[in-house]
């Protein structure tokens, strides 16, 4: 006779398992595919995916959360597996219900073959006429939420000791939930919604059922509805007594509102139906547990897929991943790599959140909010959101406005901007440069001349090149010592004295470097630099593995990269209204028409304001690892909803910031710094005068 695994496993059992899955109908799950995308390459589909679990590559998604409305108020949450999961437990059912089937009680009405609630209904009856006439009505609170999973697992070796059947077991009931908010791992309970969970919800109280009535009190049980029955009042109360001490050794609990001392005579409802005296009244049928009602809304809208990256998964990622778990929170899409899966990059993400756009004090407009219209009135620029009152903002006050993704602009507010040389500048929704809006007649001609012509000057690119990466060494080395003058990290000084090393070459005049070397000089000093910031980040729910982007891959990338991406936009605007060319650059060049100068000029300030205000943002706990979502269209990692909100705040905050300058005796922010900066260079291309980078001091 073939063994239960290779039963399981036959052709006809998926496909009969196929028939019983595609007859229910049912939605998609976490992976987007339907009854019907299945049914389209069934033959194919149905091969690969018996052979995926006959080689154990199978692998459950996780569920997909629904919630459902209740026939009184509010609703009761569902989990919905995959089709594909949906196959594969009902051909392992189909093949384990005659094994089980001849272990469970005759009390047990739930979810057998040959067995339904009315004849649980009619086995009440049965014992109501033969003078069990006491009844316990009860109720186990949240039962399929508490079911453990390693007495469940134990159980079920009890009965079949198969560890390819523990594991599909354990694979389906740990799986997760995805909802708005990242993957939620369960510690316990089964889900209510997998076609497999009705029989190991029997698996469970069998020992229940067993006990009980060894006792010899008369019990009928459909799922976690059940009523004990006996022939007196004192007899159930025993009972009662008995049932909570069986239920409590497996971790559950009667409710104490909903169970209750009844008889025949007073009158009860199980099963919807009455029970009163020798008359049994149906009330209302008893919903089918494995269909999708109308008025079901799904959590989310993601669609998973399984990762095939290869990535390793470091220490850190596991151990947040199972701190998340314990402490049931949502595992957020960053982290969905450790777990298997990634989101599905089938269309660009979409970020709903009430961002900042304007507080006072602001030069910068950032309008964020999707679906937003910019409108002008009299002196005002008038934002009006889909949801939200307009926002007025006097026009004086705006130097630059930055779009992000789906906003629309008036033909008003475009020919003021133009008028007004306040630069526009579009971005997509997740802050990547698209494009920008300004005037050519305010273009310095002249200006422009003279850098074409200096785009023909070796000389002069080269120096302003080891001005540039010098002043970018200079305040690397400025961030490295600020953040270590209390740690005195070993790997920190190190990096700073390879930082002093590569200033100290670049300097040389002596040198005679090339355009390359120069550049060369500047891609070591970046390394060493970013290699010495895994120490710094002392917040552990971040992990540094090293600089990456387009798209960044883990949290704090995600935050460079899009305070690089704000950084830019400011010498962007501020080249723009200097009449430079922002695409003449001398550092930063190759074939692809790129804003090389606006590239340049943000070296020297990356460190100072962007790598200062991520690192305070993460160590400080500002950020959160959950503030990050998996966007379907690149796989990147991004900020999302308020998160975005306290970034721009906190950048413009930054900027604003006031710091020396050689240039003028007063304190001023950094934004007027770089525009001194690229008033310097101006000067630089125009004369001959060289040009100094800025380099902190405080």
């Amino acid at each position: 006779m073939p063994s239960l695994r290779d039963r399981f496993l036959e052709p006809i059992n998926f496909e009969l398992a196929w028939d019983k899955v595609a007859t229910n109908q049912g939605c998609a799950g976490v992976d987007g595919e339907t009854i019907a995308d299945f049914g389209r390459r069934k033959q194919k589909a149905l091969s690969s995916l018996r052979r995926a679990v006959a080689t154990g590559k199978y692998r459950p998604m996780p569920l997909r959360q629904l919630f459902v409305p209740k026939k009184t108020a509010g609703w009761r949450e569902l989990g919905v597996p995959t089709v594909r999961d949906r196959i594969v437990q009902q051909a392992l059912l189909q093949v384990l219900y005659p094994v089980m089937e001849a272990e469970f009680e005759p009390a047990s009405f739930a979810y057998r073959p040959g067995r339904s609630h009315l004849m649980a209904v009619e086995q009440v009856a049965y014992w109501g006429r033969r003078g069990y006439d006491w009844v316990l009505d009860a109720d186990i609170v949240k039962y399929f939420n508490n079911i453990q999973h390693l007495r469940l697992l134990s159980e079920v070796k009890e009965r079949i000791d198969q560890p390819w059947l523990l594991k599909l077991l354990e694979g389906w009931i740990t799986a997760g939930t995805l909802t708005k908010d990242g993957i939620l791992l369960p510690i316990c309970g089964v889900p209510q919604g997998a076609v497999v969970s009705p029989l190991l919800a029997n698996v469970y109280l069998d020992d229940f059922d067993e006990l009980l009535t060894a006792q010899g009190w008369k019990l009928v049980r459909y799922a976690d509805d059940f009523v004990v029955l006996g022939r007196s009042r004192q007899r159930i109360l025993e009972g009662q007594a008995m049932v909570a001490q069986l239920l409590g050794l497996m971790d559950l609990q009667l409710h104490p509102d909903k169970t209750r001392i009844t008889s025949f005579d007073q009158g009860f409802r199980f099963l919807g139906h009455a029970f009163a005296g020798d008359v049994v009244v149906p009330l209302s049928p008893v919903p089918a547990r494995d269909r999708i009602p109308k008025g079901a809304k799904s959590s989310t809208e993601m669609k998973l897929v399984y990762s095939d990256s290869g990535a390793e998964t470091s220490a850190m990622q596991q151990a947040l991943v199972a701190a998340l778990k314990q402490t049931q929170q949502p595992i957020p899409p960053p982290l969905f790599v450790v777990l298997g899966y990634q989101v599905r990059a089938d269309s660009a993400v979409e970020i709903e959140s009430k961002e900042l756009e304007w507080r006072n004090g602001m030069s910068s407009l950032y309008v964020v909010e999707q679906g937003t219209y910019l409108q002008k009135e009299q002196g005002r620029f008038v934002l009006k959101a889909p949801k939200d009152e307009p926002l007025e903002i006097p026009i004086r006050e705006v130097e630059r406005i930055l779009v992000f993704g789906n906003v629309q602009l008036s033909t008003a507010v475009i020919s003021h901007c133009l008028q007004l040389q306040i630069p526009v500048i579009f971005l997509s929704q997740l802050g990547e440069y698209k494009g920008h809006l300004w005037s050519a007649e305010t273009t310095d001609l002249i200006v422009e001349a003279r850098q074409f012509e200096r785009q023909q000057d070796e000389a002069f690119r080269i120096e302003t090149a080891r001005a540039v990466v010098y002043g970018k060494l200079w305040n690397s080395k400025i961030f490295l010592l600020r953040q270590n003058r209390k740690r005195q990290l070993p790997a920190v000084t190190a990096a700073i004295e390879r930082l002093a090393q590569a200033m100290e070459t670049v300097a040389n005049l002596e040198q005679g470097l090339t355009l390359e070397q120069v550049r060369g000089y500047e891609g070591i000093g970046a390394t060493q630099y970013f290699q010495s910031f895994k120490p710094l980040i002392t917040n552990p729910g971040f992990e540094w593995l090293g600089r990456n982007f387009h798209p960044p891959t883990d949290p704090v990338n995600s935050l460079l990269s899009f305070g690089y991406t704000l950084l830019f936009n400011n010498v962007f605007s501020l080249l723009l209204a200097e009449g430079l060319n922002p695409y003449l650059g001398n550092l930063h060049g190759a074939e692809r028409q790129q804003a090389y100068l606006a590239f340049d000029l943000m070296e020297e300030f990356r460190s100072p304001v962007v790598d200062s205000l991520v690192m305070q943002l993460v160590n400080k706990k500002t950020i959160r690892p959950t503030d990050f979502s998996w966007p379907k269209k690149n796989q990147g990692v991004y900020l999302t909803g308020s998160a975005r909100r306290i970034f721009l705040k906190r950048f413009e905050q930054r900027i604003t910031e006031n710091v020396t300058h050689p240039d003028v005796k007063e304190s001023v922010t950094y934004r007027r710094v770089i525009q001194l900066q690229i008033q310097g260079y101006k000067k630089a291309v125009l004369g001959n005068y060289p040009y100094e980078a800025f380099r902190r001091t405080n």
